[in-house]
């Protein structure tokens, strides 16, 4: 390629240097196609280098590739080895594990076991002497009930309820106790409150007692939770009997279970009303209640809890209540409104009423007074026909003087008094259509006003029964609130032995699940040591399967790297004798180029030297001008000064001692100073120079210097020099003049 433009160099040179066009000798001609060959035989070579490149790469990277084949093959051999040692080392450890804790396991189970069957029997016997107690307590109840009675004495009979449509009637009017206005809950004003299997004790009226003293038995009894209902306690023979102590029976363990079955029936039907927070706490108190193998307090809890149930019952619908009577007091509101707006229109409907009568009579006493001055005028104007009239006959029209007779003013006054009695009757027509229509609207308000007053008599009864409902159950609420404290604190009394059977049986149950728990995790851990041992072995499968795929390729790859180097070898055979014949050739040609280069290089140092003595010989010269151009303003400066303010060498010494005695330093000194100030003045001007000079340096220091840069450069300290010399002559003519 070099000698290629070498020869197109060559030639554009002679074509350059004759102005007549010449053929092309043989020589040249023979050069170019040499030229050519070499050319094309360089591309070939540079084509065979890069393709054996290549193939050398390919070679190491599949010599590459097949070590990290060799590698990967013997480490996957190795961890598959290991994997099997390890997974036989933990099956058989495992194994053994399994096994040990299997028996410990058999071994504390029986042993919870036997603590369960001891806790259980504990558990019986805290019951039956839960059963005791609480017989004895009923005794005792039954007594303290008796002995009250027997002092106060039957004061009066049972209430009767009556429940008929949903509505509650008192038969007495006496209450049995303070009322509470506030915190009671409330119930429905529809809603029936019924209840079974009452005694006629002195406490109670037509609500059951249910406070602390009360001695019922049907809603709760202490002694055996029975669910017959005693109906009467008039004899005290009789009651002591029915609570003297003894012996737990079989039939009173019927009495019980049918008691407990009984609570459940109720807390059954009474499912449906409760809310969800009612059932969540039902269900974990009767798992509560299975855990603890159906504790002693089981039936009080019960009872206790279908007492809360009660309670809220009772409270929703004494709330609903309250909604209900607000709802009416809203609408009695709205009615009285409406009433007194009713009131309001008839009252000025009486108003109108009034005062179109009073308008009609007095139209009709101005119609009076209008129907007598008609037949007045009637009987003045027309008087009877057969008397004759001669002393009054009518004059005629009398022109004597030019005009005409006046006419008579009763004959005109009449057809006046006529239409007015016609506007008149139109008038009370209109004002009896009118006394007709308010009447008939006053009939409608008096109707409707009557049917208000029906329907607000209506609420206003609806009103009061369901104040006095409310008022009924607020009593029943107390009741129930004593009745619960005591439950509740009769509850508290039990709940230290219960808390400890619960804690027992809790400690035992959690041991249990413990165990539980353990073995299941044991179990676990051995399907995940099956489930890996599994999975390894299907990875060495697909292993040993990569591994075989992978020899096959190395075979294959092995192969190619043969018949690739058999090719490089004749390949690298006609590449060296190619590049022996091109080599020569190339040493011949490269020869001749490091003359002609040598020729170049020297010719170029030459023409740096003489840059670089140019540009020092532009410097010098202009340098010199710039001292000539420097003197003479300097001279120019002193004669300046000396024609201006007239001064003699004599006073310039004078101002150059005082200024020296000013600053108290010699008269040396200051000529010092001011010499150092000019040569500060002329100080940038040498370093300008001095970067021009860096500058060319730089453009000849280049690969290849720009003759243009030269020429700007070169340009720039000439333009300088002449405006220098036309500046100093400019200073050398004024000075000749003044001469």
């Amino acid at each position: 390629m070099k000698g290629a433009e070498l020869l197109h160099k060559v030639v554009k040179e002679r074509q350059v240097k004759s102005s007549t066009p010449k053929k092309h000798s043989v020589s040249l001609e023979r050069l170019e196609e040499s030229f050519k060959k070499i050319e094309q035989l360089e591309r070939k070579m540079v084509s065979l280098e890069e393709e054996t490149e290549r193939l050398r790469e390919e070679k190491e990277h599949l010599q590459e590739s097949k070590e990290d084949l060799a590698h990967n093959c013997y480490r996957l051999q190795a961890s598959l080895d290991q994997c099997r040692a390890q997974d036989a080392a933990r099956s058989e450890t495992a194994q053994a594990q399994a096994l040990l804790q299997a028996e410990r396991h058999r071994s504390e189970i029986m042993a919870v076991e036997g603590r369960l069957a001891a806790s259980q029997k504990e558990a019986t016997r805290l019951h039956h002497k839960l059963l005791k107690l609480k017989q004895e307590l009923g005794i005792v109840r039954a007594a303290r009930d008796f002995y009250r009675h027997r002092a106060a004495g039957p004061t009066r009979a049972a209430g009767i309820m009556n429940n008929i449509s949903g509505k509650v009637k008192f038969k007495t009017s006496r209450l049995r106790g303070p009322l509470h206005p506030h915190s009671h809950p409330r119930v429905g004003p529809n809603q029936a409150i019924s209840w079974h299997c009452r005694s006629p004790s002195p406490s109670k009226d037509e609500w059951e007692d249910m406070s602390a003293e009360s001695d019922d038995g049907d809603e709760y009894s202490d002694s055996l939770d029975s669910a017959t209902c005693k109906n009467e306690f008039r004899k005290p023979h009789a009651r002591r009997k029915s609570y003297r102590p003894a012996p737990i029976s079989k039939t009173k363990e019927l009495l019980v279970n049918s008691s407990r079955n009984r609570l459940r029936n109720q807390d059954g039907e009474q499912r449906e009303s409760w809310d969800r927070e009612g059932e969540n706490r039902r269900w974990r108190r009767q798992t509560q209640r299975k855990k603890t193998q159906a504790g002693p307090t089981s039936c009080l809890q019960q009872h206790i809890q279908s007492l809360q149930r009660h309670e809220d019952l009772l409270r929703r619908s004494r709330n609903e209540a309250l909604a209900s009577a607000r709802d009416l007091r809203l609408a009695n509101q709205k009615i009285t409104e409406q009433f007194n707006t009713l009131t309001e229109k008839l009252s000025s409907s009486k108003l109108l009423v009034q005062k179109l009568t009073f308008d009609l009579a007095g139209v009709e006493q101005q119609k009076k007074v209008v129907e007598m001055e008609l037949k007045q005028w009637r009987q003045v104007s027309l008087p009877p026909k057969p008397a004759p009239v001669p002393a009054f006959p009518v004059p005629p029209a009398c022109f004597c003087q030019g005009r005409p007779c006046p006419p008579d003013p009763a004959l005109t006054a009449v057809p006046a008094l006529e239409a007015e009695v016609k506007l008149l009757q139109v008038k009370l027509k209109s004002s009896g259509a009118e006394v007709t229509r308010q009447v008939a609207a006053n009939k409608a308000l008096r109707g409707q006003l009557q049917e208000k007053e029906d329907k607000l008599r209506q609420l206003q009864d609806k009103a009061a029964r369901v104040e006095r409902d409310v008022n009924m159950k607020r009593q029943l609420v107390e009741d129930l609130k004593t009745r619960l404290k005591f439950l509740q604190d009769l509850e508290s009394s039990y709940r230290g032995q219960v808390e400890d059977l619960e804690k027992k049986v809790k400690t035992c149950a959690e041991e249990a699940t413990n165990r539980k728990a353990f073995i299941e995790s044991l179990k676990r851990r051995l399907n995940v040591a099956t489930a890996e041992k599994s999975q390894s072995e299907a990875a060495c499968t697909k292993l040993k399967e990569d591994v075989e795929k992978k020899e096959q390729r190395i075979h294959a790859l092995q192969a190619r790297v043969g018949a690739s180097e058999h090719a490089m070898a004749a390949l690298e055979k006609t590449a060296t004798e190619q590049m022996e014949g091109l080599t020569q050739q190339s040493s011949q040609a490269l020869d001749r180029l490091q003359r002609q280069l040598a020729q170049a290089f020297s010719q170029l140092e030459q023409l740096h030297a003489f840059i670089k003595a140019l540009a020092s010989e532009i410097l010098s010269d202009v340098s010199e001008v710039k001292q000539q151009l420097m003197k003479k303003r300097r001279q120019r400066q002193t004669s300046a000064v000396a024609a201006k303010g007239g001064l003699s060498a004599q006073s310039m010494i004078k101002a150059k001692s005082i200024a020296a005695s000013i600053l108290n330093i010699s008269e040396n000194d200051l000529a010092d100073i001011m010499d150092s100030d000019q040569e500060t003045a002329e100080y940038p001007v040498c370093l300008g120079d001095q970067q021009w000079m860096d500058h060319l340096h730089h453009i000849l220091q280049q690969k290849i210097p720009s003759a243009v840069q030269l020429m700007e450069a070169v340009r720039v300290k000439m333009k300088e020099r002449k405006v220098l010399t036309e500046e100093l002559a400019a200073l050398a003519t004024p000075v000749s003049g003044k001469a």
